[in-house]
């Protein structure tokens, strides 16, 4: 385990310090090695359009990679593809392995009179999101847009409300360290969540690997 966690320090330490070089050449020497059924955690198919491939966690920090495939009905558009309006309760630094991450930052105030949503907490456990309402009612307004591309990296705070997509084959190295006392937050629809318990649908090794060799030939 000291091993382990000494070889991805050295991403942990690149990504909080911006250094693109150190996480470029750390992919190239790392993603050879990985082997898919000795991963952390289960590859899965997230609910934000992404499938995500856990590399390394520890304690209250993690380290995966997000992949969002080029389908063919991937819109080409600089507006961010998904509609989930979420924050979350961790914060991350995202190096943009290849493709174009968008991120848009959402204002979001509660509001009892004319509200537009209901505010909902999601809690992970055993592949499966919870969505519990919180009682909480708010409107939503868009503000700044992020447009970041192969080589960049980007930050976005734990409790930050923003909407994602991407542009083409998008594939980024995410770090996330969670903090004590917040939860991750869903906008959903006023007269409740259209479900509450929803599996993550888990990829199999075959599929991780063809992935891992996709990410590769981008490095």
């Amino acid at each position: 385990m000291h091993r382990i966690h000494t070889h991805e320090s050295v991403a942990v330490r690149a990504l909080r310090n911006g250094d693109t070089e150190t996480i470029g050449g750390w992919l190239r020497d790392t993603l050879p090695t990985v082997v898919p059924e000795q991963l952390p955690a289960p590859v899965v198919r997230h609910p934000l359009e992404f499938i995500c491939l856990p590399l390394y966690r520890y304690g209250k920090v993690g380290l995966c990679l997000h992949v969002w495939p080029d389908t063919p009905d991937t819109p080409d558009t600089d507006e961010p593809s998904s509609p989930i309006v979420h924050a979350h309760s961790w914060d991350l630094w995202s190096y943009v392995v290849c493709g174009t991450a968008l991120n848009q930052i959402m204002a979001v105030r509660d509001e009892t009179e004319t509200p537009e949503h209901g505010l909902y907490t999601v809690t992970s456990a055993g592949g499966v999101d919870e969505v519990r309402a919180t009682g909480r009612l708010v409107t939503c307004l868009p503000g700044k847009q992020q447009e970041v591309h192969a080589g960049q990296i980007y930050e976005l705070s734990s409790g930050l409300f923003h909407r994602s997509g991407h542009r083409g084959l998008t594939v980024t190295l995410v770090l996330g360290e969670q903090r004590e006392g917040l939860d991750n937050l869903v906008l959903g629809p006023l007269d409740g969540y259209p479900w509450h318990d929803s599996p993550r649908e888990a990829c199999s090794p075959d599929e991780a690997r063809a992935l891992l060799k996709l990410i590769a030939m981008h490095c």
